[in-house]
């Protein structure tokens, strides 16, 4: 990964744990939906400078649309049934190893051997974290809630990762596609959770207003970084949100830092120094 995309992608990792603790303390499939409907505002005047989705973007777009509504639906469910700092890291630690598999079977895009390791330490990390039980085990639910959130997470990174690559260029599939998605997801949400979210959003209205704009400046950059480098060590780096959202845990959500957590973050801080120095094959 070039070392400045490596930079914003730290950068990225910090403001994506922000708002997945945001969701994580409020009501989460309302601010999920609502923090769509931010960004989306954000997003809308690019639609107007930036070409319109080519007629072999738009399967892309409709797919990709799919898989971010499944991994939100599954992201809330997984939150209202564990605390942040597990179910979190379970969310996000399978997500690289997945990345692979699918950037490999959907694009050819094989990974040379020190991209590999850098994403097995990465997973590694991240699954201890996960592992670390402080109260006791996990919610079932939860945790094949955060699992089928992790295998959309990582299919829709294969899915846009094809779409920044398209002849209108990254920035029109990330403008299209954020304000597409939130449309999408709202409609979704209001399905779920009925009429009441309107009223819950105007409740968390600071919270939702916030998440929405970290929210869309993190995954514009994911997506300006896997137009120029390989989905798997984009995906990968882009875990280094766990680490911070560790600290997030421990100093603003009271969560104990256990000896296990800290040897876990440093694992993941060392995949992730692989994953940005060495070059694939």
């Amino acid at each position: 990964m070039d070392p400045v995309a490596a930079i914003l992608m730290l950068l990225a990792g910090l403001l994506h744990a922000t708002w997945h603790a945001i969701v994580k303390t409020g009501s989460g499939l309302s601010i999920l939906a609502g923090m769509g409907l931010v960004s989306s505002v954000l997003t809308m005047p690019f639609m107007f400078v930036v070409p319109m989705p080519s007629g072999s973007t738009w399967p892309i777009i409709l797919a990709s649309l799919v898989l971010h509504a499944g991994y939100k639906t599954s992201l809330a469910t997984a939150y209202r049934s564990a605390e942040f700092g597990r179910s979190y890291p379970i969310a996000r630690g399978t997500v690289p190893l997945f990345a692979t598999l699918f950037a490999y079977v959907g694009l050819q895009q094989r990974p040379g051997l020190e991209q590999l390791v850098g994403v097995l330490i990465v997973v590694l990390g991240i699954l201890g974290l996960a592992r670390d039980r402080i109260h006791g085990p996990i919610d079932r639910r939860a945790f094949w809630a955060a699992v089928s959130a992790a295998a959309m997470v990582a299919a829709y990174s294969v899915v846009d990762g094809a779409g920044t690559r398209q002849i209108e260029g990254w920035a029109s599939f990330t403008v299209w596609l954020i304000v597409l998605d939130s449309v999408v997801f709202f409609g979704v949400a209001t399905a779920l959770q009925g009429p009441a979210i309107l009223s819950d959003i105007r409740n968390a209205l600071l919270p939702v207003l916030v998440a929405g704009a970290l929210g869309v400046i993190s995954f514009a950059v994911f997506l300006w970084a896997l137009s120029r480098n390989p989905i798997a060590s984009v995906v990968a780096f882009r875990e280094c949100s766990v680490l911070f959202a560790t600290l997030i845990g421990v100093l603003f959500l009271k969560e104990r830092p256990t000896p296990r957590r800290l040897c876990c973050a440093a694992l993941i801080a060392g995949g992730l120094v692989v994953i940005a120095l060495l070059k694939p094959a």
